[in-house]
Formats: structure tokens, sequence, C-alpha cells
């Protein structure tokens, strides 16, 4: 059973919807190694629709999974690297696929309405010693009786996470909080997985947690199906002005957001780092190009920047001494 909280990143993943399934082993080389470095704990991959989407009729993403389960092999050591796997659309046979190249977690999703179908592959995940995680689809659904129902079949298979997965984005905090609660309630560890079509993933992702869930997944710039996921960097700032830190901090999720611009991927729905840095350290926008600019000028991580600032004169710091702090950070 999971213990600490931690975001599960799935950019490589969910965010795949994004851009027409189009991620490349080149686009992992390059922000998949900058995850590694920043000290990502979890990082989901592959085609958004999971193991054997392609062969199932889906469509066919840029590579194949045993290509990306080899890419991601080569660049993550201490990042956990796993998969999402539906069964239906993939068989056992992928499962066992993904394991040979070193799999840590798998995240098994099927509709709520229809979780039995996931039983099998719930058991044999546990049975490899995988980190095992059951996703529910549309969670909405059902009512909190039925819903309480569900959790207490699914918990009698074993696994260590059973997440809500708000396919549809349509949930509030308080039917978050309350949906946590009740898979703590029958002995398990929660998970959220939140859509943004109301805009709640944030609100829900922390409802979540106040609730006790130890799984967050969210995505770099929000990049994820429909209106996509809750952001990874958002979230990791949320959590560090609550002085509950996820691991990375947003001062190292700075450069792999570089490297998300370097590899040529666009985030239609991302928020620019600077925006969150002023709501992180409570600055006013008046004095993000004086920042930003400065920062570049002396080759200083904005986020240093912006935090040394913030705790010296966080009213209205001049250009002056946001140019000298800016040098001695240099």
């Amino acid at each position: 059973m999971l213990m600490k909280s931690a975001i599960y990143e799935v950019f490589f993943r969910d965010g795949s919807y994004a851009i027409d399934f189009g991620f490349t082993v080149r686009h992992m080389e390059i922000v998949g190694a900058a995850m590694e470095k920043a000290g990502f704990p979890y990082v989901e991959i592959g085609h958004g629709y999971g193991l054997g989407a392609a062969r199932a009729g889906y469509p066919a993403a840029a590579q194949t999974d045993e290509e990306y389960l080899k890419a991601a092999a080569r660049i993550f050591h201490r990042t956990a690297f796993g998969v999402f796997f539906i069964p239906g659309i993939g068989i056992m046979d992928d499962v066992r696929l993904a394991i040979d190249h070193g799999i840590r977690f798998i995240s098994i999703g099927q509709n709520i309405t229809a979780i039995e179908e996931a039983e099998e592959a719930v058991r044999f995940a546990r049975r490899q010693g995988l980190q095992t995680t059951v996703c529910m689809m549309k969670a909405h659904l059902p009512g909190d009786a039925a819903f309480a129902e569900k959790v207490k079949r699914i918990s009698g298979w074993g696994p260590d996470c059973i997440c809500i997965m708000d396919s549809a984005g349509c949930l509030t905090p308080g039917m978050v909080g309350r949906k946590v609660e009740q898979i703590r309630a029958a002995g398990g560890a929660a998970g959220f997985h939140g859509h943004n079509n109301l805009q709640l993933a944030t609100a829900n992702a922390l409802a979540a947690a106040d609730a006790g869930a130890v799984r967050l997944d969210a995505s770099l710039g929000g990049l994820g199906r429909s209106a996509g996921n809750a952001h990874s960097e958002i979230l990791a700032a949320l959590f560090e002005r609550l002085k509950r830190p996820l691991p990375p901090p947003l001062a190292q999720i700075e450069p792999v957001l570089n490297a998300v611009e370097a590899a040529g991927i666009a985030m239609p729905l991302g928020v620019p780092l600077t925006d969150i840095l002023l709501g992180l350290y409570g600055l006013h926008s008046s004095i993000a190009p004086a920042l930003d600019e400065e920062a570049a000028r002396h080759g200083v991580a904005k986020a240093l920047l912006y935090e040394t600032v913030a705790r010296k004169n966080p009213v209205n710091p001049t250009r002056a001494e946001i140019a000298e702090t800016a040098a001695a950070l240099r």
C-alpha cells in the first residue's frame, strides 16, 4: 500500500491525446532525461489508451509500446516508470512485455460500471511484485452506496491504490473528498486523476490530498485529453505554498518545462511559469518583466530569483534591487 503522497506524472501518457499520440523517443530523451534529473518520483508512459491500443484498432502512436518501453528503460533510473493498461484493449502478454522492460508500477483502468473486468490483471500484477493501482474510470457515475460497494470489492483484490478517475472532469472538491474517504474507510490507499473541464482539476487534487489521497496524477502544462489534467507545476507550487511540498519542487521543474519547449512540444493549456511564481511567492505582476529580464541576463533560474526577491522585498522592489539580487545569485 502507498504511504506517502506523490505526484504521478502522466505527461507521456495522458498528454499523448493532446498531440495526436505523437510523442517520439526523441521527445522522451529530451524531456524524460530532464524529469529524471529533476527527481520526478513516478512517470507514466505510453499510448493514451494504454498497452496494446494500436493493435486493438485505436489510432497508432508515433512509436510502438516496445519502443516506448525501451526508451524509458534507458532514460529512467531513479524515476520509477510505469504504464496504463485497460483489460480488453490490451492483453496479458502486453503486461508481460512491460514487466520484461522494467516497469515498476502499473495503472489498471476500467469503467467503474464494469470494474470487475480488471480483477484478473490486478491479481496478476500483484503476483509480479508491481506497485498496482486500480483506476476507476468514470468514477462519477455511481451514487455513494454503489461506489462504496465497488471499492469494497476492489479492496479484496489487494491493490496498492484505488484511484478515482474523473474522466469527464465533472466532480467537485466536496465530491472528491467524500470518495477518497470512502476508499480509506475500506482500508485502501486512495488516488485521484482529474480532468479540467470545469477548471477544478487542481482544486479537486487538493481536496483529494486533504482527505488523505496519496497518489495525485498530474501533467506538465496540464497536457491531457479533453480539457487536460491538473498541471504538475501548479500542484507543486500550491503544495509548496501550503508548506506541504511534494517532490520535485517547482525550482527543479523549471528546467523540465524548458526541455519541453526545446523539444518543440506545444502546451496550449499551460500557464506561464512567471504567473505561477507570482502566485507562489506573493509578488505583484507589475515587477514580473524586470524579474524575468534580470533572470535571463544573469543566467539565474527564475524560481530562485522570484523566491529571493520575495524574501527581501515583496512589496515594491526596484529594478536596481532585482538586478543586484540576480547578480549575487549568479
